[in-house]
């Protein structure tokens, strides 16, 4: 029921995407201009009707109002036409549930809404958390659902209206002033971590499917991020109103202009910036994000939890973007939720449930139910194992190996797309992290044309994959600008190779120059098992990023030599 929910959510987006940008899903210089125009409702021939996305926000509604009904039981009050103006007087609008039994102050949870979504997507947990004793506000940021104003992107003017929203909930509620949490999704959960940094007020926090650094989320190693980027503009525009800078800072980092101004807008809404005076408060904050979310990658959020030292607790589940917590707000009873209501169970009511003598990691391993525990992160028993890698031979792909290269070579490959990629944007996403169908390719026959192959032998132990990889080159390009993205793959005794992870980079400046290139690939939890083989591919263009510029043919040299190692290295156990 629950993987069917979530189809229900996200197929219609998927269709949307692939008719929008195209399998190949790469814009170019030239390209930027139509997608923005169908962003801003130009050019309606280039995508599919907004209402694909209107309809899949019915869907979800439909089935959150009948899972409310259930809740409903009349133990709360539930007050739907709630209303206050922000500081520079707009309208914010947002729902009330208060407990029917005692009298108060009772403790509250503030939910902030999901990008594209509204003050109802919470009302599910909001009325579980009413029936045991809480206050629970939800209100629509400003731009969307029926609250004023423009899409503010978790910037100061959002800042306010949280503000705001905590003064109106003291003077109208019941409501203990110092037992406040918040919580969010997505959106919802970037707003929440920056709102604990800058809101004395709030006590503690839980974001699911968040962000920590928001440059990095939309332009990590200076690739924009494509697909997610498309799709959550055009979500803004069509369910929304939409501050014109958003599109056009996206339309900056495609066409790799004024990149910098969109990089400081984006770093004053991202909660690294804030790590200081949180810690300086020391609230707790529960996080929770997925292992295949190519919105809000792991290897972003991870440095931010790194840098907390207050009370902390990080959950790493299989899934795209928000697919692990989107059944808690259909009311179903899942792992991410369970600790959420712990934790606010624990930190604004003080019982004791067990959630602090919980792992404070943990992460879900690929295409399994079972999960890995750490007392930290990162995790303080890591051991760092290191496979060299060789050049290909004439016939045959790269060796990975654990023993240093001794052999120099230059392997030259053509820039363009190959059988090896991160599949059809968003549908190879959800078959891989909601029912576990990998991204799977053939290694042995990807067109080493346009793409690196490398193979190990068989493996004689478990290789056991905690965190990220890293892969370390050095290549020669003939363009100054080349884009490369790398495939970490399990292969089986046919070749078969099950895609565990992947990265990517784009470098600037560097065309005729032996330059090294350095591309951290997904955080997963994987266990290569005995017999299988570890294959890595490497080429120039997939659907899910960007490229810098109109595509071009121009080669790419990887070098190979014993003074400078080609290396993949792996944070294991």
């Amino acid at each position: 029921m629950k993987k069917q929910k979530i189809y229900r959510l996200l197929l219609p987006l998927g269709v949307f995407l692939l008719m929008a940008c195209g399998q190949n899903g790469n814009q170019n210089s030239s390209g930027n201009a139509a997608v923005l125009a169908v962003l801003n409702g130009t050019n309606s021939g280039t995508s599919v009707s907004p209402e694909v996305l209107k309809q899949s926000n019915v869907a979800l509604t439909k089935d959150i109002q009948s899972a409310f009904t259930k809740e409903n039981d009349g133990s709360f009050s539930f007050n739907d036409n709630i209303s206050f103006l922000s500081y520079d007087g707009v309208k914010i609008t947002g729902n009330l549930f208060i407990p029917k039994s005692g009298t108060g102050p009772f403790p509250a949870v503030i939910f902030v809404n999901s990008w594209a979504l509204n003050e109802y997507e919470y009302i599910v947990p909001a009325a579980k958390l009413a029936k045991k004793g809480y206050v629970v506000f939800s209100y629509n940021t400003r731009g969307f659902g029926t609250s004023g104003g423009l899409i503010n992107v978790a910037g100061p003017k959002d800042m306010a209206d949280l503000s705001k929203g905590i003064d109106f909930l003291l003077t109208n509620a019941p409501v203990d002033p110092t037992n406040i949490g918040i919580a969010g999704i997505s959106y919802g959960a970037g707003i929440s971590l920056l709102g604990l940094s800058k809101e004395p007020r709030i006590k503690t926090a839980v974001a699911m499917s968040g962000w920590g650094s928001l440059p990095d989320s939309l332009y990590g190693n200076q690739t924009p991020r494509l697909v997610w980027g498309l799709l959550l503009v055009t979500a803004g525009y069509i369910t929304g109103r939409m501050d014109p800078i958003i599109a056009e800072n996206f339309g900056k980092l495609l066409d790799t202009k004024d990149v910098a101004s969109v990089l400081t807008w984006a770093s004053e809404r991202s909660p690294n910036s804030a790590v200081a005076a949180l810690n300086a408060a020391g609230k707790p904050v529960y996080i929770s994000n997925n292992s295949q979310d190519n919105l809000f990658q792991p290897n972003q959020i991870l440095p931010y939890f790194e840098q907390l030292t207050v009370p902390k607790k990080l959950d790493l589940n299989n899934g795209i973007h928000a697919t692990a917590e989107i059944g808690g707000i259909l009311g179903i009873e899942n792992y991410v939720w369970t600790n959420a209501y712990d934790w606010f169970d624990y930190w604004l009511k003080g019982i004791q449930n067990g959630i602090m003598s919980k792992p404070k990691v943990s992460i879900q391993k690929r295409f399994s139910n079972t999960r890995v525990n750490y007392s930290a992160w990162p995790n303080p028993n890591k051991v760092e194992r290191t496979y060299h890698l060789r050049p290909m031979g004439l016939l045959s792909p790269g060796k990975i190996t654990t023993t240093a290269n001794t052999t120099n070579g230059t392997d030259t490959i053509l820039s363009g797309g190959t059988s090896a990629t991160t599949g059809v944007p968003l549908l190879s996403e959800i078959l891989d992290g909601a029912v576990s169908v990998p991204v799977t390719t053939n290694v042995n026959l990807i067109d080493r044309t346009n793409a690196m192959v490398y193979l190990s032998d068989k493996l004689t132990s478990t290789l056991k994959v905690r965190g990220r990889t890293f892969y370390k080159g050095r290549i020669n390009s003939s363009d100054s600008s080349p884009h490369v993205v790398v495939y970490l793959y399990e292969v089986d005794i046919w070749g078969t190779g099950k895609l565990i992870s992947h990265g990517t980079a784009t470098l600037f400046g560097v065309k005729g120059k032996d330059t090294d290139l350095n591309v951290d690939l997904q955080a997963v939890a994987h266990d290569f098992p005995v017999g299988s083989r570890i294959g890595l591919a490497i080429d120039n263009i997939d659907p899910m990023y960007a490229v810098p510029k109109p595509i071009s043919l121009y080669t790419t040299s990887f070098k190979h030599n014993t003074s400078t190692a080609t290396t993949l290295r792996f944070e294991s156990e």
